[in-house]
């Protein structure tokens, strides 16, 4: 179970980044993970399981495999850090299609052939699909919601929240406030977005916060669950970051920072409305050393 961290009266955050693998994807893997075997789809010791990633589902994908018996190929495209594939191959994982993405192979047409000639490979493939696995969205409702809305109790938070957070595939963010309001929670929730996407409109510019916005529509956002939609910017993500550590001691990632931006702008009407604000601290810090180089000096100062 991740720590809820109450920081004042008005605001907690969940560090699931306290998770094996190092952050919230954990949950999911995991999740897909176990059920897979339950039902003989995934046999370890024999079974490897595939899918495209270099990210946070990549890291919670092996440690969720590994203690399992269960080896791990990997699919990463080429504009993920050298530094986050060689340390997945380092614990363990397989990087697969390594020429085939050299030559321009998408890390989907690399997962496609392996899965074709799987046989002829000499493997026993299960694909994760996490873009397309509901079990996705279930590990959150079932576990990250429910113990965030315990924790709440324990802390007598009030009923009334305001909860704060982004989309990769959408499943954390639906099923968190699905958890929440299955606990009777009177839930607001706001969408965090970089400057310059409209996840709705499927409007998606490159920008440094990874974990969001990823270029595709969030396959599991439920948007009847979002109240309204907040932007944050580089220079305001990274300024709440270092107001976190320095505040907290904690050094949270791109998204956790997006996210803590938009808390901060929100205090003032979560207090006129009466509600907690709450959110996820989804990952680390260090997996973005150079992140701070974005930064303008005067606002690097600010901070």
């Amino acid at each position: 179970m991740s720590r809820l961290i109450t920081c004042d009266p008005q605001f907690s955050i969940k560090l699931e980044l306290d998770n094996p693998g190092g952050s919230h994807k954990y949950r999911a893997a995991s999740h897909i993970v176990a059920r897979a075997i339950e039902t003989g789809e995934i046999i370890p010791g024999r079974t490897t399981v595939i899918e495209k990633t270099g990210g946070n589902f990549g890291f919670g994908l092996l440690a969720a495999c590994q203690k399992r018996n269960v080896d791990v190929a990997l699919a990463i495209g080429l504009g993920f850090s050298q530094f986050k594939r060689d340390l997945l191959e380092g614990l363990g994982a397989e990087l697969i299609g390594k020429a085939q993405l050299r030559e321009g192979a998408t890390p989907r047409e690399v997962i496609d052939h392996h899965l074709v000639h799987q046989h002829a490979l000499g493997r026993h493939y299960y694909y994760t699909d996490q873009f397309n696995n509901t079990d996705n969205v279930q590990a959150h409702r079932s576990a990250t919601g429910v113990e965030l809305g315990r924790q709440l109790l324990s802390a007598s938070a009030s009923r009334r929240l305001l909860f704060v957070g982004c989309a990769g595939t959408g499943a954390s963010f639906t099923g968190v406030v699905q958890a929440l309001r299955d606990l009777d929670f009177d839930v607001r929730s706001i969408l965090v977005e970089p400057e310059g996407c409209d996840t709705l409109a499927e409007h998606f510019v490159d920008h440094r916060l990874e974990g969001m916005c990823v270029g595709v529509a969030p396959p599991f956002l439920d948007w009847t669950l979002v109240s309204d939609v907040y932007r944050a910017g580089l220079e305001d993500t990274i300024t709440a970051q270092r107001r976190f550590y320095r505040e907290q001691g904690f050094h949270v990632g791109n998204t956790t920072g997006a996210c803590l931006a938009v808390a901060g702008q929100l205090r003032e009407t979560a207090a006129l409305e009466g509600r907690h604000i709450v959110m996820l601290g989804y990952d680390g810090g260090h997996w973005y050393p150079d992140l701070t180089r974005q930064m303008p000096t005067g606002a690097r100062n600010a901070a």
